[in-house]
């Protein structure tokens, strides 16, 4: 079996959210030299425009904005999204997802969610999430809500500074208080 097949079929299985670091760790570096992804000039993307980029971009932040631990686009969610996107899915996936961002901008131009404020543009996404009559973009959103959430969970800043995170578990505890480990959820 191939080792995409296998990564698809991982990420597919996990929700994606265990594979993504590994897949994308795996298959970045097997790529040459693509500049500093930290980079805000970096004008490169592995599967995004720089329109959808920038669209990408202010929903993650709609998504997940900054509060008492950063924003998803501060951590590098649409980046990671990016190279997931471009790296790992096959063409058929590629173009599917594709496809349901299309529709998703059209609605979403038609809504004029590019030049809403946030505070807008939350109201707009929260409509679309509650709506019963516009299916496809629906799932278009709430499959980038998904991403989102997963790969934010997935980052090595979130889980070190913001999550309980033991890099060499110890010893099984079955009923511990939430004081007892600060309050926090543990990182994936």
């Amino acid at each position: 079996m191939e080792r995409r097949a296998i990564l698809k079929y991982t990420a597919l299985v996990t929700g994606a959210a265990i594979s993504a670091p590994l897949a994308s760790s795996l298959l970045v570096a097997c790529q040459a030299d693509r500049g500093n992804a930290n980079d805000p000039k970096q004008k490169e993307f592995y599967f995004f425009g720089s329109d959808d980029f920038e669209l990408v971009s202010k929903i993650v932040d709609i998504i997940l904005p900054e509060t008492d631990s950063p924003s998803a686009t501060q951590v590098g969610v649409h980046k990671m999204m990016d190279q997931m996107l471009g790296l790992v899915y096959t063409k058929d996936d590629q173009e599917d997802y594709q496809q349901q961002l299309d529709g998703l901008k059209s609605y979403l131009k038609e809504m004029k969610f590019s030049a809403s404020s946030s505070k807008d543009g939350l109201e707009i996404l929260r409509n679309l999430e509650n709506s019963t009559n516009n299916e496809a973009n629906k799932q278009a959103f709430l499959n980038l809500k998904q991403q989102t959430i997963a790969y934010y969970l997935s980052m090595e800043e979130i889980g070190t500074k913001f999550l309980n995170y033991l890099p060499v578990p110890g010893e099984y505890e079955a009923c511990i208080s939430a004081e007892s480990v600060g309050n926090k959820i543990w990182a994936e």
